[in-house]
């Protein structure tokens, strides 16, 4: 792991922007994203980052008034910030208040990986800033993600996927939702892989780095050990570049700081399970 780590932060540092911010394709075009998934390994990897131009980035990603220009933009500039002890330049609870009222399917269907995703961020966020939601938004949220848990005990919009199932437990775990009710496990069980640690959808291949990320986040949540431990932490080292980053699979493509986010963090689950 010390060769990993190494490695993993020489990547990280060699995508800092000169004028603060982060860049995965190394150019002076920082990005909120890249920005979060670099501080995070590297406090992940008990690196003490601190850099004002950075700060200063994250802090000009909130407008005057408090808003931002999206719920994503605002996940990656307040938990960037708070990786670096700094806050934002105007109290965002506003803004994240203003924006827990999402959970309409019609609302959700242009998200890409997870129709949980934009909600996953603003109760994450909600945690993070200590708000207290009231008793009717929790209930509405809790019961839109119950609402799309399908029979095999997964979570997902179509079908149950390993992503969906991961984010939706995250959302339901941070509202004090007794999720241990919902034997998720039994689907969680059926997305492990011999070969490849987990798969998004039983009984398909091949995975990818996301996949495996949200099987262990999943698993953690829930106190569920995975079976093939050994196997995830083979695959996540296989996704290792020469450049000390990760790409999304096994069979080469570009490191980015995402997918390096992806490993470090699960590597650091997986490895807390074989002590």
């Amino acid at each position: 792991m010390d060769e990993i780590k190494e490695q993993a932060i020489n990547y990280v540092m060699e995508r800092k922007c000169k004028e603060g911010g982060f860049c995965f394709y190394r150019l002076e075009e920082p990005n909120a994203s890249d920005t979060y998934y670099a501080l995070s390994i590297l406090n992940l990897l008990d690196n003490n980052f601190k850099d004002d131009t950075t700060a200063a980035y994250l802090r000009n990603l909130q407008n005057n008034h408090g808003s931002y220009q999206s719920v994503y933009s605002a996940f990656y500039s307040i938990k960037s910030l708070l990786l670096l002890n700094e806050e934002s330049q105007c109290d965002p609870i506003q803004y994240v208040t203003r924006n827990t009222g999402i959970y309409n399917v019609d609302t959700l269907m242009d998200e890409v990986r997870s129709i949980f995703e934009r909600m996953y961020y603003v109760i994450n966020l909600c945690f993070t800033l200590k708000v207290e939601l009231d008793e009717r938004t929790k209930k509405n949220i809790i019961g839109f993600v119950l609402n799309l848990q399908k029979e095999d005990k997964g979570f997902g919009y179509t079908r149950s996927t390993l992503f969906e199932t991961s984010q939706a437990l995250a959302i339901l775990n941070r509202l004090n939702y007794p999720i241990d009710i919902l034997k998720t496990e039994h689907f969680i069980n059926k997305c492990e892989n011999p070969i490849y640690g987990f798969v998004n959808v039983p009984d398909t291949s091949p995975s990818f780095i996301e996949h495996i990320y949200a099987g262990v986040i999943a698993s953690n949540i829930i106190s569920y050990k995975p079976h093939y431990i050994n196997q995830c932490i083979e695959i996540i080292r296989k996704c290792q570049n020469n450049n000390g980053g990760f790409s999304r699979a096994t069979d080469g493509g570009i490191s980015t700081l995402e997918n390096t986010y992806y490993a470090i963090h699960s590597l650091k689950l997986l490895s807390a399970l074989t002590t």
